[in-house]
């Protein structure tokens, strides 16, 4: 204590004396001693929180937009973070230092005030007036003793609610923050102030509501000095409109109540069912990638199939099979689950098995996780280095899988693990799907882009749009699902943009993703580096023109493999790709080249099929067999 007093509690001692000696009245020398500390102290730091924190409102944006893209992936969320702050030259540590310092000076003001006289330099005692207005400053109050100094318990409270109040109005930091955010920051600020009013000597309590006061007054002249908004509107317009009203907050607290009732269920009969094989699965798309194995192994054998979801709509709910039993477990539930997972066989199509949620039993050491692809990309360039080193089995699509994987083990020092060739399942859903239409009236042109930063709708819609309409085009924008979820802003800005396009019948939107007819009947299809583009032309035998957008690139050090992705192997095999600068002049041109070489595609199409695709049409019973047979 005496270091704590020598370090804080006698320059601030100072400070108490000199305010006195310029007062000759204590509690006016608190408030002096209040203003000092705020204005000289805290002032400087409070600007460079403040200019910090409008920062923070310009980028606040992109900011929820790393955030809903990554809302999964908390490595990949962080990296992104880290970056964008590191180029905007954002530091959110500044915003705490106001708060850091405040909590330092009320250890040191503790000091002064429960031993007044030690820091008066030579002043009586009977010469001091520590009462004001019947409040005595050296007295610490009790709620078991009544007195008139337990008012300063409401003036306390009540002005730190007030300086709350105040900042969530007006500071940037506050309003490029949730409510729920500003609440929580309320409740705990108002709570300290009544506890060190509470536990306190009266004239910390009076140091603290009059140091609230001044806050306020700071808080508003920054406001004037650097106004949020004038300096970040449109940032503080796009943030507002982000926020969730109380009706909705209130919908979506019902809502996760009712999930939660579900969850507890279900996760219960999971745990303690007997289980041989398990599907998992993060979202109701992912139903698809397994849907014709499933089937297969349903008809041609006994097994159950208990399948976990993490989705409460995935349609899995929907089918009738006594054998199929689905479950609902949310992310953070599953983690649980999956370390205490006693069953034969685990199959998924989630990636990166041991680094995330997902994580091998604690319980059970001989299952078996098998990895399904749900595209037929190569391993090594658009997912993590170690995405599928702790898979036993990794059902493969195709034989530049096969030697990526192999490459892996031999550069990573793996024990080999099974690589079934088992062919790309929903490539033959689409197989079987697709029936050749009736030649279109004119040339139909889909645009269907990746959802990931970068893509062609954030990066060069416009100029594809631009250069394609008025050619006797229909344009038909269909854009991922996860794109539209997220950004429907964007797409709003669009369809307004191109409203009399639209009304011509020339561009469409698509944005009913329930049905895929306009995969099977469009000409072409225009996309940046989304899966898409292989389920397109295999499906259709149609060409495809690729936007040289930013590379999806999840592993860094993808060129040691030696092996070239077929990502970008197949771009300019099964159609032709295009730099982004260079839409305006080459898309036209390039569209209308393909077009008329459509036949010559074809061919070079099911060459590239026959290539990298293993049992086409016949993924499911490859697949189902090899589960079968493990099984037994």
């Amino acid at each position: 204590m005496e270091l704590i007093n020598t370090i804080l509690g006698t320059p601030l001692g100072y400070i108490i004396y000199f305010a006195y000696q310029l007062t000759g009245s204590y509690w006016l020398s608190v408030v002096v001693f209040a203003i000092i500390v705020r204005v000289v102290v805290l002032f400087p730091v409070s600007i460079l929180a403040h200019k910090n924190s409008i920062r923070l409102l310009q980028i606040s944006p992109r900011l929820n937009i790393i955030r809903k893209r990554y809302s999964g992936d908390k490595e990949r969320l962080n990296e992104e973070q880290h970056e964008l702050f590191k180029s905007e030259k954002y530091n959110p540590l500044v915003g705490v230092i106001p708060l850091v310092v405040q909590l330092i000076l009320i250890i040191g003001i503790m000091q002064v005030m429960l031993n007044p006289m030690r820091h008066m330099h030579g002043i009586a005692e009977d010469s001091i007036n520590f009462i004001f207005m019947g409040l005595d400053f050296r007295v610490i109050p009790s709620i078991f003793s009544p007195s008139p100094e337990l008012i300063m318990l409401l003036l306390s409270g009540g002005s730190a609610f007030l300086f709350c109040l105040t900042t969530n109005a007006l500071s940037p930091g506050a309003l490029s923050q949730s409510d729920k955010t500003n609440n929580g920051m309320t409740i705990f600020t108002v709570a300290l102030s009544l506890y060190l009013a509470l536990v306190l000597p009266v004239g910390v309590a009076f140091y603290w509501t009059t140091s609230n006061f001044v806050a306020i007054g700071m808080v508003l002249l920054l406001n004037v000095m650097y106004n949020p908004k004038k300096l970040a509107p449109e940032a503080l317009a796009a943030t507002q409109a982000e926020k969730k009203s109380p009706e909705e907050l209130k919908k979506e607290r019902e809502l996760n109540k009712k999930l939660k009732a579900r969850e507890k269920q279900d996760a219960a009969k999971f745990r303690e069912v007997k289980k041989e094989l398990v599907f998992y699965a993060i979202t109701g798309g992912q139903y698809k990638y397994y849907k014709t194995v499933i089937e297969y192994i349903l008809e041609n054998s006994e097994t159950t199939i208990h399948y976990l979801t993490s989705d409460p709509d995935d349609s899995i709910f929907a089918q009738d099979n006594p054998r199929l039993i689905p479950y609902y477990a949310g992310q953070r539930k599953t983690i649980s689950l999956m370390l205490k997972l006693d069953a034969d066989m685990l199959v998924t199509t989630v990636p990166d098995l041991q680094s995330y949620h997902m994580k091998r039993s604690i319980v059970c050491d001989d299952i078996e996780y098998v990895y399904v692809f749900h595209a037929a990309t190569s391993t090594h360039m658009i997912y993590r280095e170690k995405a599928f080193d702790h898979f036993d089995t990794i059902f493969c699509v195709g034989p530049h899988h096969v030697g990526e994987l192999r490459r892996r083990e031999e550069l990573a020092g793996l024990e080999k693990r099974k690589l079934i060739k088992a062919g790309y399942d929903l490539f033959d859903q689409l197989l079987l799907s697709y029936v050749p239409e009736a030649k279109n009236d004119k040339p139909v042109i889909l645009i269907a882009p990746s959802w990931h930063s970068g893509n062609i709708l954030e990066t060069c819609i416009e100029d594809v749009l631009d250069a394609l309409k008025r050619h006797g085009y229909e344009i038909i924008v269909r854009p991922h699902p996860q794109f539209t979820k997220l950004f429907r802003k964007r797409l709003d800005e669009l369809e307004e943009k191109y409203a009399e396009n639209t009304k011509q019948g020339e561009i469409i939107f698509e944005l009913d993703f329930g049905k895929s007819s306009s995969i099977f009947e469009s000409d072409l299809l225009i996309t940046d580096w989304s899966a898409i583009a292989y389920e397109f032309t295999y499906s259709t035998s149609k060409p495809c023109v690729y936007i040289n957008t930013p590379m999806k690139v999840m592993n860094p050090n993808w060129k040691k493999y030696g092996l070239e992705p077929m990502d970008i192997a197949l771009r300019d095999k099964i159609g032709i790709s295009i730099d982004t600068e260079n839409i305006q002049t080459q898309l036209s041109d390039t569209v209308k080249k393909l077009l008329d070489e459509k036949e010559t595609y074809k061919e070079r199409i099911h060459e590239a099929l026959s290539e990298y695709i293993y049992h086409p049409g016949r993924s499911a019973e490859a697949g189902g067999k090899y589960i079968i047979e493990r099984l037994k």
